[in-house]
């Protein structure tokens, strides 16, 4: 897990505009409230190709990672890593899954996108 989290955030930094991706909810939360923003909580599965490839074919998008740095602070966690994010709000079975998440209150802002997903879904969802 920890070397599939290091090559994301590797791959991340070699685009000049990338997501700022947090790893600890609880501290993007307090970052958020902050900054009058909104959390992006994207949940993954070790093992999982379709979350390997949503986060290299969706938020690599110029256009998402702007929108996603504008509005939110975004959070990726492991569902394996219970203790990354607080799981009994955001339990899922279905990976990925992306929460818009209010950082007033740890509401539900839409409802999530879950399995398949694409650069066109998350836009509209933005």
């Amino acid at each position: 897990m920890k070397i599939f989290f290091a090559l994301l955030m590797i791959a991340a930094t070699l685009f000049s505009d990338h997501i700022r991706w947090q790893n600890d909810f609880d501290a993007a939360l307090f970052k958020a409230k902050a900054q009058k923003k909104e959390i992006l909580l994207l949940v993954l599965k070790k093992e999982c190709a379709e979350c390997k490839k949503i986060f290299v074919e969706v938020f690599n998008d110029k256009e998402v990672q702007e929108e996603v740095n504008r509005k939110y602070i975004a959070v990726v966690a492991f569902f394996e890593d219970k203790n990354s994010y607080p799981i009994e709000l955001f339990y899922t079975q279905a990976f990925p899954s992306l929460f818009f998440v209010s950082s007033k209150d740890e509401s539900y802002l839409q409802k999530p996108l879950r399995g398949h997903f694409t650069k066109d879904d998350v836009l509209k969802s933005l």
